[in-house]
């Protein structure tokens, strides 16, 4: 395999164990989690800055999750380098469960915040974006300057009120450490957004004072330049909007399509009508074995360990 190829092959890595998770959960949500894949795993392997060694490094980089919901997504990436094991992958949304419905925060485990309420996110990350220029102010300390504070939202954080103000706060304060990453995938849990939702995005952010680059959220390239656009923002936050498919990948055992429907949002695939096995066996893993980590895979993150 190529290097796309191999990114390509940990992102449908990811999409099946977060299908998996929710399929033995019977109870959860795979779409959003799927249509994400793409972004989070060039987040992890190319360019968030932390020490395997100790988690609580000062001076990482830092990752939240708006949508708790997309726990299976942030859960799968975690495991692949190493916070998490397949076990537990399996107990997603089981009483006493390391991997439960939403993210507790769990620093140890690479989790920077619980995802409760849409919208908390946004304040989470603008809160320490905030805090690292602080803290680079008031120490002179060049580590607190060099970190990144990633946010990944969605649609439903994204219309939340808290959202509004985070946003006004962070271009108003030029707060450049401060990368967004917008799922953008048209979706929600009844309905497409277009039903509820029409104003335009990117006008709404540049209006608040930030960078707005908008891509194809499924595409490698297109994430790995987008961030490193972000990265080199020396005045701005910037969003990320990124168009993904809503539970791609996904097919019927006739081999139908069953990406971008509302009904993959909230409950297993199998629920929705879709085949686990035939998704499975679509995104090139073994559908009598799905909680396994591609040796590819295993070999990508082992060079980042």
């Amino acid at each position: 395999m190529n290097s796309k190829q191999v990114m390509n092959h940990a992102a449908d890595n990811i999409r099946i164990l977060a299908a998996s998770m929710v399929e033995k959960a019977k109870s959860g949500h795979p779409g959003g989690a799927m249509g994400g894949a793409d972004f989070i795993n060039v987040l992890y392997s190319e360019f968030l800055q932390y020490d395997p060694a100790n988690p609580k490094w000062e001076g990482r980089d830092r990752f939240f999750l708006d949508p708790g919901h997309m726990a299976p997504m942030l859960y799968s990436q975690l495991a692949l380098i190493g916070k998490f094991t397949l076990d537990e992958l399996k107990q997603l949304r089981q009483w006493g469960s390391p991997t439960p419905g939403h993210p507790e925060v769990d620093v140890m485990r690479g989790i920077e915040n619980t995802s409760g309420p849409l919208g908390q996110g946004h304040v989470f990350a603008v809160g320490a974006a905030i805090a690292a220029k602080f803290l680079t102010a008031r120490t002179g300390n060049p580590t607190f300057a060099k970190e990144t504070i990633y946010a990944y939202i969605s649609d439903g954080g994204i219309q939340e009120e808290i959202s509004q103000g985070a946003g006004r706060i962070a271009g108003c304060l030029g707060l450049d450490n401060l990368v967004m990453f917008y799922d953008s995938n048209d979706i929600q849990l009844s309905t497409e957004t277009k039903d509820v939702t029409i104003e335009d995005t990117a006008k709404k952010y540049e209006a608040w004072g930030w960078k707005v680059i908008q891509i194809n959220g499924n595409d490698v390239n297109e994430i790995r330049k987008a961030l490193k656009e972000a990265k080199a923002e020396i005045s701005k936050p910037t969003l990320i909007i990124g168009n993904t498919v809503m539970g791609k990948g996904a097919v019927g055992a006739d081999n139908s399509c069953y990406e971008n429907k509302v009904s993959t949002h909230g409950q297993p695939l199998s629920a929705a009508g879709a085949s686990i096995a035939d998704t499975i066996k679509n995104l090139g893993g073994d559908p009598e074995h799905p909680f396994t980590i591609f040796p590819e895979v295993a070999e990508l993150y082992a060079k980042r360990a």
